[in-house]
């Protein structure tokens, strides 16, 4: 064992390093990892806002939408003015929606004053939609959205949840999966003002 912590401490010639010389080997192995680290984060970062490209933007007053619930009743956004609200866009073949459902139901029992909807994508065929939301268990007001409706507010990838505030403002918008925790800082955030 000796033999071997020798020859890790020794350079091409067999003469032991310095002290100083390992620490900045160490030391240059920690920054180049540094900046591999930091270089996949900014990919990730730049292709999640190019995905992000066509989404309304936040600060903007949210527009209207008026959409109908499975059972037949309309929703406008303008109804819900006063009260955060999470409108959550996804799809029945999205695999990545399917493992928010529980955490979508656990939150909407759980909204106070804060108002969650959800528009399925493809909620052209209604009894086929309610067929997949009973099947599922879902809690929450699914609305019947369509793909002109996901353009009309930039979306294009599968789930989007835009979290608007009591002024009807967008406060942000987050695609991709999220977390249980996420929606409930966003919906707080949205909900503060």
């Amino acid at each position: 064992m000796g033999n071997a912590a020798s020859k890790r401490q020794k350079g091409d010639g067999g003469e032991a390093l310095a002290p100083g010389l390992l620490l900045r080997l160490r030391q240059s192995r920690l920054l180049r990892f540094a900046g591999e680290v930091a270089l996949v984060l900014a990919v990730v970062a730049a292709v999640q806002a190019w995905r992000g490209r066509d989404l309304l933007e936040a600060g903007r007053p949210a527009p209207e939408l008026a959409l109908r619930d499975l059972d037949g009743q309309l929703h406008r956004l303008s109804d819900y003015r006063g009260r955060p609200v999470l409108l959550h866009f996804w799809a029945t073949w999205c695999g990545v929606c399917r493992q928010e459902f529980g955490a979508l139901n656990a939150l909407d029992g759980d909204t106070g004053d804060a108002v969650l909807l959800a528009v399925a994508e493809d909620g052209d065929d209604g009894a086929a939609l309610r067929a997949f939301v009973e099947e599922r268990g879902l809690t929450y007001p699914v609305l019947r959205g369509s793909g002109e409706v996901a353009r009309q507010w930039g979306v294009t990838v599968f789930p989007t949840s835009f979290y608007i505030d009591r002024e009807g403002r967008i406060a942000t918008h987050q695609m991709g999966m999220t977390t249980r925790w996420s929606m409930r800082f966003w919906r707080w955030w949205a909900g503060r003002s």
